[in-house]
């Protein structure tokens, strides 16, 4: 097992324990105490946890502004996020010009619009995505261009914003680092503008997000449930969080095993 795959076990198992020693985790997985305690530090350093006597818990004060790196994000969570992409991507119409913000689960969304090989447009300003749209002969993609964010595949910045501003697309599918029933929220003010300006420039808005993220608030606020036409999340999420989101907007749960 890799090491961005462990510290997502090891993430996992902490949302849902909440605590856990480190003998414990080391069985969990089937890794050495040694390795374990390699990525239980790592994980510590980064801000996402916190030590215990011999273990460690979710550092929640810190998840508001700490990411996570992609090759960690993309394996959290991995089949909830296949299937929120399978149920997103049944969205796409042929023809449309779809918007994909960046991130682990709208790079989902965007492999299971792949396999379904309907014919459309696609915009976006993470090259991963771009990168594996464009394998598609039906699929033609627009990456806008910017600064490369350090260390992951974003493309941000005011050339790039400058370049959204004059687009407008049938549908764009949100990530985000945080939702509540009220709004939406990410870690960085750069991050939260893009993603007010990719809402802007799409007629329909569908907010893609796993139940880990559902009930927690993250640095800055960047739109209101009530502007989405729909989220998509996974069945895991509390029944109570998801009575009080579709107060407000509509919710589609979907299983993993879908």
């Amino acid at each position: 097992m890799l090491p961005p795959m462990r510290r997502a076990r090891i993430l996992e198992l902490l949302r849902r324990d909440k605590v856990a020693t480190l003998k414990d985790m080391s069985i969990a997985l089937g890794v050495s105490m040694s390795t374990l305690r390699r990525d239980v530090d790592y994980l510590c350093e980064s801000g996402h946890l916190e030590r215990t006597h011999g273990g460690a818990m979710l550092n929640e004060e810190g998840r508001s502004a700490v990411e996570l790196e992609p090759a960690i994000a993309t394996e959290l969570e991995s089949d909830a996020k296949r299937a929120i992409g399978r149920r997103a991507a049944e969205l796409i119409k042929p023809g449309q010009t779809v918007m994909f913000d960046s991130g682990s689960t709208t790079a989902a969304v965007a492999r299971a619009a792949r396999e379904r090989g309907v014919p459309f447009t696609a915009v976006t300003n993470d090259l991963a995505i771009g990168g594996l749209l464009s394998a598609t002969p039906t699929i033609r993609v627009l990456v806008v261009g910017g600064f490369v964010r350090t260390g992951t595949s974003t493309l941000l910045g005011p050339e790039l914003m400058t370049a959204v501003a004059r687009l407008r697309t049938d549908l764009v599918f949100i990530g985000t680092h945080a939702l509540t029933a009220d709004e939406l929220s990410d870690t960085s003010v750069e991050l939260a503008d893009l993603k007010r300006a990719f809402l802007l420039a799409a007629d329909r808005a569908v907010a893609v997000v796993d139940s880990s993220k559902v009930f927690s608030r993250a640095f800055c606020s960047f739109a209101r449930t009530r502007d989405l036409e729909r989220v998509i999340t996974d069945a895991r999420i509390a029944p109570g969080d998801l009575d009080a989101l579709r107060a407000r907007v509509a919710v589609d749960t979907v299983s993993e095993v879908e």
